[in-house]
């Protein structure tokens, strides 16, 4: 379980976030929404270890990990799918993969890889292949798989959907689903909300900086006003 609490980050003299709240358990998907500048994904990014907040909590199955870098956090079983995915275009897929297997045994590696290439397919059929060739879907596939190998209880999700192919937004989404049902929790900033509120069994609602609503994916639904006045009209479908 991963619980953070009134999470403040500055940048430089700017307070980005002042008052961020919110919990990911596993096998369950809790997405984080908001407008452009909410500080999501900084607060995304402070609880993988790349900013160091300046106060509150952050904490894994009860332990204290804030402030802890980045290595140290993916080592305690929490690992980042980063905005834009971040993938190494020149090295090979398998290359990628093991660039994210880095703080597991080679034989646990190994496994792990073959899970990976089992789960998504078409990254096993491309495991030579130079990462830059793949497609935008595939790419985000790859970024899945990277942050798979380092085996974690609790993945972290930076807008997956961008860039995508409505198409491709579902393969994606059902990926997530896939991982979920691995027993791995999510916790997912985005920006399609209908997309994500699909998957979702937490919504989590962030403005300027600080949390503002949190309930079930169902009480949003229900009640569409709450996510409108955060996110704007055209944030789900009428339909």
């Amino acid at each position: 379980m991963l619980e953070v609490k009134d999470l403040h980050v500055n940048y430089g003299p700017v307070n980005a976030v002042h008052g961020v709240s919110f919990a990911a358990g596993e096998s369950q998907v809790t997405v984080v929404l908001g407008p452009n500048g909410a500080g999501k994904s900084t607060s995304l990014r402070a609880v993988a270890g790349f900013h160091k907040p300046r106060a509150g909590t952050v904490e894994l199955d009860g332990e204290s990990i804030s402030g802890l870098p980045a290595h140290k956090v993916v080592r305690r079983g929490m690992s980042l799918v980063p905005e834009g995915r971040k993938i190494f275009f020149p090295l090979t897929v398998e290359e990628n993969l093991r660039i994210g297997g880095y703080t597991a045994s080679r034989a646990s590696g190994e496994k792990t890889m073959a899970e990976v290439y089992d789960t998504f397919p078409v990254l096993g059929d491309r495991r030579h292949s130079a990462a830059g060739l793949l497609s935008g879907g595939e790419q985000q596939m790859l970024a899945f798989g990277r942050a798979l190998m380092s085996q974690p209880r609790i993945m972290l999700m930076d807008e997956p959907s961008m860039g995508l192919a409505p198409t491709m937004i579902e393969t994606v989404m059902a990926s997530v689903k896939v991982m979920v049902d691995k027993g791995i929790g999510i916790l997912m900033v985005e920006q399609n909300a209908d997309a994500a509120l699909e998957l979702a069994d937490t919504v989590v609602i962030v403005t300027r900086g600080e949390t503002t609503w949190t309930g079930t994916a169902a009480e949003a639904r229900a009640d569409k006003t709450v996510v409108h006045a955060m996110l704007g009209e055209a944030a789900l479908d009428e339909s």
